[in-house]
């Protein structure tokens, strides 16, 4: 008997904020994310693939990670620098360029544009 696999994907993310403009400010405007839905309770992030929903709550970043892949690392350095945003230079580490970088609430971002094989 042949079992079927099935292929997971991930549909969304949920994080939940204590400011849901700031998060807004933060990932819309700092980082330039494009924002497809906002309500009362929670703002929607696009990030191609699957959704980042930052919903009002309390927030607990401790082991949280996440890695968003950009086109262009060093255009979203320059977009954080202009946004007053406090970020270090892009590294490269032959696999990635990446920034690390805390959102308003302390969850780890590691932004990065992968590299060609």
């Amino acid at each position: 008997m042949t079992t079927k696999t099935v292929q997971p994907t991930l549909q969304f993310v949920w994080l939940e904020v204590t400011d849901l403009n700031r998060a807004a400010d933060f990932y819309g405007g700092s980082l330039g994310f494009p924002i497809v839905e906002e309500t009362d309770a929670f703002i929607v992030v696009d990030l191609d693939a699957t959704r980042l929903y930052l919903a009002s709550g309390r927030p607990s970043p401790g082991s949280m990670y996440l890695a968003i892949a950009v086109p262009d690392i060093d255009l979203l350095y320059q977009r954080m620098l202009e946004a007053g945003l406090k970020v270090a230079s892009p590294q490269d580490e032959g696999w990635a360029r990446y920034i690390e970088y805390q959102d308003p609430d302390g969850y780890r971002l590691l932004l990065l544009t992968p590299q060609e094989a």
